[in-house]
């Protein structure tokens, strides 16, 4: 059987960093309630979001909060 890591994530191309940045910009803001699940697995698997809870708001039990590594992603944290 070959040495491979199946969990291992695929680098994402210019088009999905692009993606990814405004989409982590939509989650910052509170605005990602339309984010496609595809996108949204993206950033979860590069580990630049987590399913974060109990939520402090109305209607809600869970949020996406941005990781340390998705604020460097985005620039907005030094490393």
């Amino acid at each position: 059987m070959a040495d491979q890591d199946w969990y291992a994530v695929r680098p994402m191309t210019e088009a999905q960093e692009r993606d990814a940045r405004e989409d982590l910009t939509l989650i910052i803001r509170g605005e990602e309630l339309d984010l496609p699940w595809g996108r949204l697995r993206r950033l979860l698997d590069h580990e630049l979001v987590v399913i974060s809870f109990p939520v402090h708001t109305q209607g809600s039990v869970r949020s996406l909060d941005p990781t340390d590594k998705g604020l460097r992603f985005l620039g907005v944290k030094e490393q």
